[in-house]
């Protein structure tokens, strides 16, 4: 049903996978065209209730795609990626009645860590790796990370969401932004179950809540999000950011 997702039918609970583990689940097109048909297709069907979220390989996801950004060099379009790409994905994830965990193993970065913390819970391994990498090919961070980082993580999230870097799993635990345990899928499940045998109403609305008290600014925020975004694409620094990445060197950047 899907080309690069791995969906596995567990009752009242689903199990999506990303299956690019060679390109370590980065978020190409088909990726994401998938993610959003299945996250789709989930929230339509009624005997569906919890779904966790995971990548196979050694990596949750690696984010967007950057070879393919350096591919289409000065025709790439983020502001349309990000409205009606990205976005759709996260909003099919909060504005959802139905629950959504995450199970980060290895390497979570860019906008697959933004579709990782977007969940209503998320367990992580010991050795997972938090990275932000957008600044490095001239580009601020997106797919809502800001909001969502600033919103959980507060001023503890603002040095990497200002320049980048990576966090442990141990330190995004102590952020308040993920729970560490030995097998994250196994929790995951069990808290699954938990929450699809339980007054599931309840559950629902509170996460309806949730998103009202955390996320309400949630749609003007992806909107100026995605046009700033996309004026640092039509830039020097981003082009050569892309262009660095691929020739795998130092970028020169002009600080436009």
């Amino acid at each position: 049903m899907y080309d690069t997702l791995l969906v596995q039918d567990k009752g009242h609970i689903s199990i999506i996978s990303i299956n690019r583990a060679e390109k370590l689940n980065s978020l190409g097109d088909e990726v994401r065209r998938d993610l959003l048909k299945a996250f789709k297709d989930f929230n339509a069907d009624e005997g569906k209730r919890v779904a966790i979220l995971t990548g196979e390989g050694r990596a949750f996801s690696a984010g967007a795609d950057v070879s393919t950004s350096s591919e289409k060099g000065a025709g790439v379009d983020i502001e349309n990626e990000l409205s009606n790409s990205f976005h759709l994905i996260l909003k099919e994830m909060r504005y959802s009645r139905k629950l959504f965990i995450s199970v980060i193993n290895g390497v979570v970065a860019g906008a697959g860590m933004s579709l990782a913390l977007a969940c209503d819970r998320s367990f992580a391994s010991r050795e997972s790796r938090f990275v932000m990498a957008f600044q490095g090919i001239g580009l601020a961070p997106d797919t809502g990370l800001t909001l969502i980082l600033s919103r959980l993580a507060g001023a503890r999230a603002l040095p990497y969401l200002l320049q980048g870097g990576e966090f442990s799993a141990a330190e995004a635990e102590n952020m308040g932004l993920v729970r560490v345990v030995e097998d994250p899928m196994v929790e995951a499940m069990k808290m699954a179950e938990n929450l699809a045998e339980g007054p599931f109403g309840a559950y629902s609305v509170g996460k309806q809540l949730i998103t009202r008290a955390i996320y309400y600014d949630l749609d003007e925020f992806l909107k100026e999000e995605a046009s700033l975004q996309g004026k640092l694409s039509e830039g020097h620094d981003f082009m050569e950011g892309v262009k660095a990445f691929r020739e795998k060197r130092k970028p020169k950047f002009k600080g436009e």
